[in-house]
C-alpha cells in the first residue's frame, strides 16, 4: 500500500487544478473505447459535467472525461496517460472520454514532447489525480449513506457499501464530491491490483488519425501569427558565409531575416 500526502488545501487545489473553478463543463468527444463503426453504440453523453480536478470531469450518467496533458506526436500518450488516471480512479475504461488538455502549466506540468519522459515524469501526478478523485467520491457516498468512508469500496465506476447493500454509480455522487475538501492523504493501488495499466487499449484517436481529423501543428492558426523557416547549409560542416538581407526582405510577405549559430543547451538557459 502506497500512501501519498496531497500537500495542498482546497483553495489552492481549485486554483491550480480546476479549469473552471470546479463548475459545470460541456464536452464533445468520442468515447475512449469506441471502435470504427460503433460510434452509434456509444453511451449517451451527459448534460452536465462535474469537475473534480484538472484531470477529471464526471457526468451525471457516469461517463468520465480524463484530460491528457501532453501533446500527442505518435508516442500514444493521449491514450496511456489517461489510462493511469483511470486506473486509480477505478473506472470502466469503456466509459471514459479522453480530451487533449489545453496549455496550462499551472495545472499540467511539463506539457511538451521529447526525451521519452511523459510517463516517467507524470506517473505520480497522474495516479494521484485519479486516486484523489476516487477518494472524494467515496467521502461523498459515505456522507449520504452515513457510514464510515473506510467501509466504502469501488469497482469500475461504482461505489459499494456491502454491510448496508447500497451501491451507486460515480455520476450520482459527482456533484456532491465537487464541494468536498481535498483529502490530506490518499492511498494508491498496489501494482498487482492494476486492471487497466499494462493492458492493451485501442488508441483513442485511431479513427480520427486515419481520417485526418486531429488538429496538427501545421493546422493551427492564430491572429497575427507569422511563419518562420530555417535555412541550413546543404552539407554537414558547412557554415554561412553571407546573406543579402535587403534582397530577402524585399520579397513579398517577408517580415524579417536574420542569421544565428547553434549553441550548447547550457547557454540557451541563460
Amino acid at each position: 500500500m502506497t500512501v501519498f500526502k496531497t500537500k495542498v488545501g482546497r483553495r489552492s487545489f481549485l486554483k491550480t487544478s480546476a479549469l473552471a473553478g470546479g463548475g459545470l463543463m460541456i464536452s464533445f468527444s468520442w468515447l475512449a473505447s469506441c471502435k470504427p463503426g460503433e460510434e452509434e453504440q456509444a453511451l449517451q453523453m451527459p448534460d452536465e459535467w462535474f469537475e473534480l480536478n484538472g484531470f477529471i470531469k464526471i457526468g451525471e450518467n457516469g461517463v468520465v472525461t480524463i484530460m491528457s496533458p501532453n501533446p500527442e506526436i505518435g508516442q500514444n500518450v493521449k491514450t496511456s496517460m489517461p489510462m493511469i488516471v483511470a486506473e486509480e480512479l477505478d473506472v470502466d475504461w469503456d466509459n471514459v472520454v479522453v480530451e487533449q488538455a489545453p496549455l496550462n502549466t499551472e495545472i499540467f506540468t511539463r506539457q511538451l514532447a521529447g526525451g521519452s519522459q511523459s510517463i516517467r515524469q507524470g506517473w505520480n501526478n497522474l495516479r494521484m489525480a485519479g486516486a484523489t478523485g476516487r477518494r472524494m467520491l467515496m467521502e461523498a457516498a459515505a456522507k449520504v449513506w452515513q457510514v464510515p468512508v473506510g467501509e466504502i469500496t469501488t469497482k469500475k465506476g461504482v461505489l459499494y457499501h456491502s454491510a448496508s447493500e447500497q451501491s451507486a454509480g460515480y455520476g450520482e455522487f459527482a456533484s456532491a464530491a465537487v464541494g468536498l475538501e481535498v483529502p490530506e492523504e490518499i492511498t494508491l493501488k498496489e501494482i498487482k491490483d492494476f486492471t487497466i495499466i499494462g493492458t492493451d487499449r485501442r488508441n483513442v484517436d485511431g479513427p480520427k488519425i486515419v481520417t485526418g481529423q486531429p488538429l496538427y501543428g501545421l493546422d493551427y492558426k492564430a491572429e497575427g501569427m507569422l511563419y518562420a523557416m530555417v535555412a541550413q547549409p546543404p552539407a554537414f560542416g558547412m557554415k554561412l558565409k553571407s546573406v543579402d538581407v535587403a534582397a530577402a526582405k524585399a520579397m513579398p510577405g517577408i517580415r524579417d531575416v536574420f542569421s544565428f549559430t547553434s549553441y550548447p543547451a547550457e547557454q540557451a538557459k541563460q
